[in-house]
């Protein structure tokens, strides 16, 4: 297993990309930490992953409160001890409305989610990742990004700048964290094949009176490899990142979106 013996936290463990990230890290060995803010749901997965005979710890933690995720940081040091592994996965969407009209108040919750709720979490996990990386050898910090910064579509312009603002920061901790041993990377998503790609091509059908599989045949005659990217298959880019099979990688996004974006 790649991540035998290893702790990986996982923060944004929803039902799309950041359950499929936990499970791909433990069914390689890694022990996870399971983050967000619904207890039951992050129940649900750590039974699941305990069932396929991995190994999890559920801690509820809303991003946006310090003190929560202190007690996170905190309670996975005080089980395990170390900490190999950061995926941040916790996001918060865009309210789709023009830039010109749009209340930014709503793209203020945007960032607080997804730059300095994420950015908290980072900072908070530091401290236990480079010791982890002095006594260990290295350990790896995960930011999940997207292809909308890459990619600029109507009325995405607060998420696609939320995203971009952790590329560049994902860019400086490899330059500062580096003498520690301490990686920084990311995986760029684009459409991630699960539920709420699902729900989306629903809505085009019901919307457009076309069947479904005409509104995924839209989506994918757009990607050279003519597939949605299946969130399974994205998860084992985050496994790469992590493992030491890139340790010697650092400060690089990786674009898994089936050719759709050629960076």
């Amino acid at each position: 297993m790649l991540l035998a013996d290893k702790v990986v936290l996982v923060s944004g463990v929803g039902p799309g990309l950041g359950q499929a990230n936990a499970k791909a890290l433990a069914r390689e060995g890694a022990t996870v930490v399971l983050a967000a803010r619904k207890a039951d749901y992050l129940e649900q997965i750590k039974q699941e992953i305990e069932a396929e005979g991995g190994h999890a710890l559920a801690v509820p933690t809303n991003l946006v409160k310090a003190d929560e995720v202190e007690r996170l940081v905190e309670r996975t040091v005080s089980e395990y001890g170390r900490l190999d592994g950061l995926v941040n996965n916790a996001f918060r969407m865009d309210p789709f409305e023009p830039f010109e009209t749009v209340d930014l108040a709503k793209w203020r919750k945007v960032f607080d989610v997804n730059v300095w709720g994420t950015l908290g979490l980072t900072q908070a996990c530091v401290p236990v990742m480079k010791k982890t990386a002095a006594e260990h050898g290295d350990a790896s910090i995960v930011f999940i990004l997207s292809m909308s910064m890459r990619k600029i579509r109507t009325d995405e312009a607060g998420y696609a700048a939320s995203k971009a603002a952790l590329h560049t920061t994902m860019q400086s901790l490899a330059v500062d964290l580096g003498p520690s041993r301490v990686r920084a990377n990311a995986v760029a998503p684009g459409w991630i094949g699960g539920p709420n790609v699902e729900v989306y091509i629903q809505m085009q059908s019901d919307a457009r009176g076309i069947s479904n599989d005409d509104a995924r045949h839209e989506i994918e005659a757009d990607i050279p490899l003519r597939m949605i990217p299946p969130q399974d298959d994205i998860a084992n880019s985050v496994v790469f990142f992590v493992s030491p099979w890139s340790r010697v990688i650092t400060g690089q996004t990786l674009d898994v979106n089936g050719g759709e974006f050629l960076g």
